[in-house]
């Protein structure tokens, strides 16, 4: 059985190679735990097909492009492609970049949004050396493309540009098993500019390891490549010569091993919200079975909520109320995407982080929450509350009069009986007492300019992100009827139940809640 911290790691060797050159990869890597995948492109390696049956490089890259789409859904790929692989890598990120955790180009060809695949060959062509390609033979072929020419690289060059930092044996394996190469130069796809794009290709994170003892594709190559795409991160191994994967093997799987965990995708991060009077310790139990499934958890207070230290009456605004949420979203590294979950009251900051970040969120999961919609101002969900409650709705709860930065106000601590008879009637009994000993008085907020703002929620931010909601179907403080309301206003929100939650569902159905949370986290990652 696979460690849940195991990769799959898909390798893509260069020109006239296979899968073979990587042979010392795979076993590092797999004797590690990792998932390892080696493959022949189309015409190499032991691939059955020859080089003038492939017709294009399309066909040449489709035993990775068959791989990538094999991928069981919700698992994600770290693609590692050397030399001219880089080209086949860029491929799979433009089709299916949601398959993909990471891109590690390995003194490989690396392309760039918004200029055509042979841009890079044509720079090594211009900037290469008189003689560069020493005893490499010019191969006539005949494809169903026409005329064309095959590489096939000669012992000379093998261990002069390649291999001259490799073991000799590595070299001689070399000479027994390359085979003549199509470069594809002419191929439509390395001259279709448009055909890598920002949403797709750029949207994957790429790192490329640069060889510095490479003769073939030099450092400055490598380097310009870089350059050409600023958002790629870099690695450097010393002494590396081409062969990178044969002459520095272990310094390469510690680099793949880093990169991999760094953009782990098997792991998601969830950040939980709690609601009105509650804290981050509501969410106890949530917390323990997604953590223990592998899963990252932040679970916060907001200001002063839960064990925060503020006071009510010292938290001026709903924007310094939601502080913790805001600043926690903000922080989260570039590439990773959070699946927001908002209980409650804390349906209203999960907004204002959505609108603020919504690059940064997969997912909002509203979890008999107040969910507000894109047109109406925020406050517009109490308002309908306060109109459907039967009266006497707040049974015990105590009204504390408090008084902030914008002036007198009036503040809601949860009285026992209405926790025992509208939040936690479904709960455990210990849960219950756990909420009467930790519930602090709550702000509504109900006067704010943000919860008055009915342009504050915009389609093109708040509206960008999916939310999903989660209606508690015995909720005797948001009822059914209300969470229906809530998700008819905004009708692209999906909906899952559960059945026998009260309004405390991580109390009352924490397993059931996991489930959707995992669920919705796999399926918008």
């Amino acid at each position: 059985m696979e460690s849940s911290s195991s990769k799959h790691f898909v390798l893509v060797h260069g020109l006239t190679h296979g899968a073979w050159c990587w042979y010392k990869v795979v076993t590092v890597l797999r004797s590690a735990g990792h998932r390892v995948t080696a493959l022949d492109l189309a015409a190499s390696g032991v691939h059955p097909a020859r080089v003038d049956e492939v017709g294009s490089f399309e066909e040449y890259s489709r035993p990775l492009l068959d791989a990538v789409v094999a991928t069981p859904e919700g698992e994600r790929l770290v693609l590692v492609g050397h030399s001219h692989g880089g080209f086949s890598l860029a491929l799979a990120m433009e089709m299916f970049p949601d398959k993909i955790a990471a891109a590690v180009f390995v003194a490989a060809k690396m392309p760039c949004v918004g200029k055509h695949m042979g841009i890079t060959t044509e720079f090594t062509r211009r900037t290469a050396p008189e003689g560069h390609l020493m005893d490499c033979e010019m191969v006539a072929i005949k494809n169903s493309q026409g005329a064309g020419v095959a590489v096939h690289m000669g012992p000379s060059f093998l261990a002069h540009k390649c291999y001259q930092q490799s073991p000799v044996e590595d070299l001689a394996l070399a000479n027994m098993l390359v085979r003549p190469g199509n470069q594809f130069i002419d191929d439509p796809m390395m001259k279709d500019g448009s055909l890598l794009t920002g949403g797709n290709y750029g949207s994957v994170k790429k790192v490329y390891v640069i060889a510095k003892d490479d003769r073939c594709i030099t450092e400055e190559m490598q380097r310009w490549m870089v350059a050409m795409s600023p958002s790629t991160d870099v690695e450097e191994i010393a002494g590396a010569d081409h062969a990178v994967m044969n002459s520095r093997p272990r310094e390469l799987c510690d680099i793949l091993i880093k990169i991999a965990n760094k953009y782990d995708s098997s792991g998601k991060h969830f950040v939980l919200v709690h609601g009105l009077a509650h804290g981050a310790w509501c969410w106890y139990k949530v917390v323990t079975v997604l953590r223990s499934a592998g899963h990252r958890v932040t679970a916060l207070d907001l200001a002063a909520s839960g064990v925060h230290p503020a006071r009510i009456d010292e938290v001026g605004s709903f924007e310094e109320y939601s502080g913790p949420l805001i600043d926690a979203v903000a922080a989260a590294p570039e590439g990773e995407r959070l699946v927001l979950v908002g209980h409650s009251h804390g349906g209203f900051s999960l907004a204002i982080a959505m609108e603020r970040f919504p690059d940064k969120i997969a997912a909002a999961v509203f979890v008999a929450a107040k969910m507000p919609c894109v047109g109406k101002h925020m406050g517009v969900t109490t308002e309908f509350t306060r109109r459907t409650a039967p009266e006497g709705h707040l049974m015990d709860c105590e009204m504390v009069a408090i008084k902030n930065r914008q002036g007198a106000g009036v503040a809601v601590h949860m009285g026992p009986s209405f926790l025992a008879h509208k939040c936690y009637q479904q709960s455990p009994v210990e849960d219950l007492a756990l909420a009467n000993m930790l519930v602090r008085p709550g702000n509504q907020f109900i006067d704010d300019p943000m919860m008055k703002d009915g342009s504050l929620l915009t389609g093109g931010n708040y509206g960008s992100v999916k939310k999903v909601y989660v209606i508690a179907k015995d909720d005797r403080s948001s009822t059914e009827e209300m969470q229906r309301w809530m998700v008819a206003m905004s009708p692209s929100t999906d909906v899952e139940e559960i059945a026998g939650a009260d309004h405390a569902v991580m109390n009352s159905r924490p397993r059931e809640l996991c489930d959707i949370l995992i669920k919705i986290a796999n399926k918008y990652e």
